[in-house]
């Protein structure tokens, strides 16, 4: 199997590991047999919650501050992805999963911590993510390194987030 290949439930030989491809797998997620990129999604949600939680210290700036951490970890995760391709000599490999968890993160801060907004957020990231349409293909296909591997995944939260605005606007009007 090709190293550039994101299905990652097939055996391949274990790269070798630095502190940033650790991280970048979030480690043991992305290390996981079968759909690494759906466990790292998971890791998304706490990482929002905790990310609100500091925003909300910082009352009417809140929803800056949540851009601006969001940013930092986008800053700090295209870093961490770089830094771990050129190690591992791969684009995009299935087991990293640091960009699952922003593009989650980034669905998930901007609607309340409940069931609904919770699966919702996850199930709509999760169907951009895996079916790339429109921008999101194109910056999975076309953007070189790091970029291409991380950007996908935010384009992805943003419009999971959009979706998620649509249908929760469209549900308290008819409930």
């Amino acid at each position: 199997m090709s190293p550039h290949n994101k299905n990652a439930s097939k055996a391949v030989p274990l790269p070798p590991w630095n502190f940033f491809s650790l991280l970048a797998v979030a480690y043991p997620l992305g290390m996981l047999p079968k759909a690494p990129g759906t466990w790292g999604s998971l890791l998304g949600i706490p990482l929002a919650y905790g990310i609100v939680q500091v925003s909300a210290l910082g009352g009417v700036w809140a929803f800056y501050i949540t851009l601006m951490l969001l940013s930092l970890f986008t800053v700090f995760s295209l870093w961490v992805i770089a830094r771990t391709e050129a190690y591992w000599q791969t684009h995009d490999d299935g087991r990293i999963v640091i960009d699952e968890v922003l593009g989650q993160a980034i669905v998930s801060c901007f609607f309340p911590f409940d069931l609904f907004h919770i699966i919702a957020a996850f199930i709509l990231f999760r169907i951009f993510d895996i079916f790339k349409p429109g921008p999101i293909g194109w910056a999975d296909r076309k953007l070189p390194g790091a970029w291409g591997t991380l950007l996908d995944d935010v384009i992805a939260g943003i419009f999971a987030a959009l979706v998620l605005l649509g249908l929760s606007r469209l549900l308290q009007n008819h409930l």
